[in-house]
């Protein structure tokens, strides 16, 4: 349970196949999982091989007397380690919310952020707003409607990983799914 939670980190190098593809081949297999009808996409990294991100909500809308954003995103940094044919993933999840604007008379602020980094067990959310569009038009409607299910990104990578004979390997650290310089 204590290495399932990420207090020993394992590196990799048990579980892969002997019919494992080469590095270049999981690579693009992981780069053709890039559909544009799917919310995240997959790139090459420059510390790391790949980031697969989701940018799942970006919306900004006005109040009475004030102005908002919310912003959330999810990105996961994956290390092919071609010697233990293991991929570590490093996954990180981020939002931000903000508005400003006057009570009365007082001007007031509000500003959050919330980040976490590491292994994610499990994250599920789901937003809707509604505000004022546009101030000059006065424009009332739904400014976001989103979905965020950490399964609908994590499981087509896991698959496309251990389809190819690698092993999947989630870290506690970033310094263990990037390159060290």
């Amino acid at each position: 349970m204590l290495r399932g939670l990420g207090f020993f980190q394992y590196m990799g190098g048990k579980k892969s196949s002997l019919t494992a593809v080469s590095k270049e081949a999981l690579v693009n297999n992981l780069l053709a999982l890039n559909d544009s009808a799917k919310p995240y996409h997959i790139i090459r990294g420059e510390d790391t091989d790949l980031i697969a991100e989701w940018k799942f909500v970006d919306a900004s809308w006005y109040g009475i007397f004030s102005k908002s954003r919310l912003r959330g995103a999810y990105r996961m940094s994956l290390l092919v380690d071609e010697a233990r044919r293991s991929v570590r993933c490093y996954e990180e999840l981020g939002s931000v919310t903000w508005s400003a604007g006057v009570n009365g008379l007082i001007p007031r602020v509000h500003y959050q952020k919330s980040f976490f980094g590491g292994r994610i067990l499990y994250k599920k959310e789901y937003g809707k707003g509604y505000g004022i569009k546009e101030p000059r038009s006065l424009k009332f409607g739904k400014v976001y409607d989103y979905k965020f299910d950490i399964d609908d990104i994590r499981q087509p990578v896991i698959a496309a990983v251990e389809e190819s004979g690698w092993e999947w390997v989630p870290v506690t650290a970033r310094r263990h799914a990037t390159y060290r310089i």
